[in-house]
């Protein structure tokens, strides 16, 4: 069901708590999509999307009723998630427990994967549109305004991701 995010702002506004855990539970693999897909590491993101919804109720006076809400607050995702990295990109943590937390995982003949694991050889702003399209099932046209990128651009994107992901995975199964 797509809610209608403009009726809640008011009441974001005035910081009622049921208003939030709807917007939450409406965003929350898209926001999770978006900022895993830039800084690759769990606990980083989850603290991200903490600081992502503070920032949100911090701004959301600035956000005008009419225009999408769901693409303005990805934007903020994405922001908080590009300040982190640009801090922090030269730190390598990688923890293998951690990685089977990602997204539920994807048997293949004996062989586990993690949703991360599939998308390794794309790049970042394929990841991203995979992801929130995939995971979030979000609509081209809004995928389109989180990434700045023409609705066409996204879409061949998107294509050549797909084409990519499936020559990888005829690779990794062969092996």
């Amino acid at each position: 069901m797509q809610i209608n995010y403009d009726d809640y702002i008011d009441l974001l506004i005035e910081k009622d708590n049921e208003a939030f855990k709807v917007i939450y539970e409406n965003t929350k693999k898209g926001v999770f999509s978006m900022i895993i897909s830039i800084v690759k590491n769990k606990a980083a993101t989850e603290d991200l999307m903490q600081d992502t919804y503070i920032k949100m109720v911090e701004k959301i006076r600035q956000y005008k009723k009419g225009r999408n809400f769901y693409a303005w607050l990805l934007q903020i995702a994405k922001n908080t998630a590009l300040d982190y990295y640009r801090k922090f990109h030269n730190e390598t943590v990688y923890d293998p427990i951690e990685q089977s937390y990602y997204h539920d995982n994807l048997k293949t003949e004996a062989v586990t994967y993690t949703v991360l694991d599939l998308v390794k050889p794309l790049d970042d702003l394929e990841k991203q549109i995979v992801l929130l399209r995939a995971v979030d099932d979000m609509k081209f046209k809004d995928i389109a305004k989180v990434v700045e990128k023409p609705l066409g651009t996204v879409l061949w994107l998107y294509n050549k991701a797909i084409k990519t992901l499936q020559t990888y995975l005829e690779v990794e199964v062969e092996k």
